[in-house]
């Protein structure tokens, strides 16, 4: 995977120090514009603060093996982004070594220009590199278009468990992908 490259007038690259500030306010905008209307405004300020603050992005670009891709535009903006890393959803039974697809957002402006599969592609690229297993990922139980994409990449529904947003919780459905079976595709 090339360090930067240039797609669609964006440059997709890996994420640096320089563009916490820039990653927060894009994670907590993606995820707003998708999913807040769902929540009552304490609990999404409070999911915010705890999984979309500066501390989460800072630790992902500080932890050895972790992915943190962004997309930024001509005009300097970032308008999606990429986060893999360890493992850390409720994933019985797990192989070691298995990773996570951790986050994959685009912007609504950028939406339907690859970018969603691009970075799918980069993340099965990361995972192999880092010979897991298998690659995890959850996805929350109404979004079927991010569903369709996973399963298209041959991502599978192996659970379910519930997502604490704040005091609300979500039913999430646990998805993985064994990279043997990919790789002989």
């Amino acid at each position: 995977m090339a360090n930067e490259t240039s797609t669609l007038g964006l440059t997709v690259r890996d994420a640096g120090t320089s563009d916490l500030d820039a990653l927060v306010a894009l994670s907590r905008k993606t995820f707003t514009d998708k999913f807040g209307h769902l929540y009552r405004a304490e609990d999404l300020a409070s999911f915010l603060e705890a999984e979309h603050g500066r501390e989460v992005y800072e630790t992902a670009l500080a932890t050895p093996g972790s992915l943190l891709r962004v997309a930024e535009t001509g005009a300097g903006a970032l308008g999606a982004y990429l986060a893999c890393g360890k493992l850390t959803l409720p994933a019985n039974d797990a192989p070691p070594g298995c990773v996570e697809l951790k986050r994959l957002y685009v912007d609504v402006p950028l939406q339907g220009r690859g970018l969603g599969t691009r970075f799918i592609e980069e993340a099965l690229d990361w995972a192999r590199k880092q010979g897991a297993p298998a690659i995890y990922l959850s996805v929350f139980s109404e979004n079927y278009g991010a569903q369709r994409l996973y399963e298209r990449f041959g991502f599978e529904k192996i659970d379910e468990f519930w997502f604490p947003v704040g005091e609300h919780r979500d039913l999430e459905f646990l998805m993985r992908l064994n990279l043997e079976d990919y790789s002989k595709k």
